[in-house]
C-alpha cells in the first residue's frame, strides 16, 4: 500500500470511529430510556423503567470502537510526522496509546458487567438487590471514577494538547485549535476528577464527549484531502 493510500485508508477508519462514538451516544440514550441523569450517575440505570440492556451493551461496544480503539491508526500516523517536529514525540504518542487503551479496557468491563446486573437486578430478592447494587456502584466508580474521568484523561489531555500545539506551530490552524480545545476539555475533567468538583466534571465530559466525535470526524476529512508530505 502507497504511503497516500496508506493515509486514506487511516483517514476512513477515523471517520468510522466518529460515527461509532456517535452511535454509542444514541444506543447508550436507548439504553437507559432517555434518562439524561443516568450518565452522570450510573446507579440509576438499576433504578429507570424501560432500561433496554441489549443497547446499553452495545453502547460500551461502541464506545470501545468509537472514542478508543479504531483511533489507533491515526495515533501511529501523528507518530509518524511527530517524529520530525518534536523530540517529545515517543512521549506524546505514548500518551495516545495509553489514553485508548486504558478507555477501551474500562469500556469492556462495563460492556460485561452492565448487562449481567442489569438483567437480574429485577427479579432478586432484596438482600441480594442490594448486594448488586454495591457491586454495580463500585464497578462504576472504578471505570467512570478511577479508569475514565482521572486517569484516562490525563492521558488524553497531554496527547491531544501536545500534538495540538504542534499541529497549529505548523499552520494547520483549525484542526490545530480543535485538537487543543479537546485537550482542554480533558484536562478540565481530570482536574475535576483530583479536586472532587462535580459541576466541572459534568460540564468538561459532555463537551469532551462532543468534541472527541468531532475531532475525529475532522482530522480524518483533513487526512483524506491532504497528502502526507504536507502534514
Amino acid at each position: 500500500m502507497g504511503l497516500l493510500n496508506y493515509q486514506k485508508t487511516v483517514g476512513i477508519i477515523t471517520v468510522i470511529s466518529a460515527l461509532l462514538a456517535l452511535a454509542c451516544m444514541i444506543t447508550g440514550l436507548i439504553g437507559v430510556n432517555y434518562n439524561f441523569d443516568a450518565f452522570s450517575h450510573p446507579l440509576l440505570i438499576l433504578t429507570t423503567a424501560g432500561v433496554n440492556v441489549h443497547a446499553a451493551r452495545w453502547s460500551m461496544i461502541f464506545d470501545m470502537f468509537g472514542y478508543y480503539l479504531l483511533l489507533l491508526p491515526v495515533i501511529y500516523l501523528l507518530h509518524d510526522w511527530l517524529k520530525n517536529q518534536s523530540a517529545w514525540s515517543r512521549l506524546i504518542t505514548f500518551n495516545g496509546l495509553a489514553y485508548v487503551l486504558t478507555g477501551a479496557i474500562g469500556a469492556a468491563i462495563l460492556a460485561v458487567v452492565w448487562p449481567y446486573i442489569i438483567t437480574a437486578y429485577p427479579d432478586a430478592t432484596t438482600a441480594k438487590q442490594e448486594i448488586l447494587k454495591a457491586n454495580f456502584q463500585l464497578v462504576n466508580d472504578m471505570v467512570y471514577g478511577g479508569m475514565w474521568n482521572l486517569l484516562e484523561m490525563f492521558f488524553a489531555a497531554t496527547w491531544w494538547l501536545s500534538a495540538g500545539v504542534i499541529l497549529y506551530r505548523n499552520k494547520f490552524l483549525f484542526i490545530g485549535l480543535l485538537t487543543i480545545t479537546t485537550g482542554v476539555f480533558c484536562l478540565a475533567d481530570g482536574a475535576a476528577g483530583i479536586f472532587q468538583l462535580a459541576w466541572l466534571h459534568e460540564l468538561a465530559l459532555n463537551i469532551y464527549l462532543f468534541l472527541a466525535i468531532i475531532w475525529a470526524m475532522a482530522i480524518g476529512v483533513f487526512l483524506l484531502k491532504k497528502p502526507l508530505k504536507e502534514v
